[in-house]
């Protein structure tokens, strides 16, 4: 293990022992685009870019990273609800196949129709559902890495990969109000 990745691992258990979990695994991945965490195999992918960045940023990267560590078993029982869905959802067109008269019609068309309007319903029913879930385990990472790093440089971090269009506005307006809030609540205490 080079120098930089090693280093790295020491920051996950750093954070993960700051989290009060047990530190995925991390491993250097040249396929990937950005860091991710693989709730499967509980392991931190990063490339060589993340492991480049500046000690404060890949601190607070790596922060995020086992923040979404912390959401495992989310992760883990979203797929396989995802996967129980798709077995369902082919399994009752089949289901009609096998019970429905012998007429070509009621044997291959209605099961047909039947599975292309389930999926359409399902996929329609379910992207809204998942796009404000991910935002919302996004948005748990942030804090758990404000939590870690602190929030100011959890903002200013956020600001600077808003600005290169890499992180959106939800996830920053949810920091500012983390920062907002802190920093409101110690004026109180004041």
């Amino acid at each position: 293990m080079d120098a930089a990745l090693l280093h790295a691992s020491h920051l996950v258990a750093r954070h993960a022992a700051a989290l009060g979990i047990a530190p995925p695994a991390v491993r250097l991945v040249t396929a990937s685009r950005s860091p991710c965490y693989e709730a499967l195999f509980n392991r931190i992918e990063l490339n060589e870019r993340t492991l480049a960045l500046p000690e404060p940023l890949l601190s607070l990267v790596l922060a995020h990273e086992v923040g979404h560590a912390t959401q495992r078993l989310a992760l883990l029982a979203d797929l396989v609800l995802t996967m129980l869905a798709v077995a369902l959802l082919i399994a009752v067109p089949c289901v009609a196949f096998v019970f429905l008269p012998d007429d070509d019609l009621w044997r291959v068309s209605i099961p047909g129709a039947g599975f292309a309007m389930l999926a359409a319903v399902s996929w329609t029913a379910w992207r809204p559902h998942a796009a404000k879930r991910a935002i919302a385990m996004e948005i748990d990472a942030d804090a758990k890495a404000a939590q870690v790093c602190g929030a100011q440089p959890a903002l200013l971090a956020l600001e600077a990969l808003a600005m290169q269009g890499i992180v959106d506005a939800v996830r920053l307006e949810a920091m500012r109000g983390r920062v907002h809030g802190h920093a409101s609540a110690s004026v109180k205490n004041a």
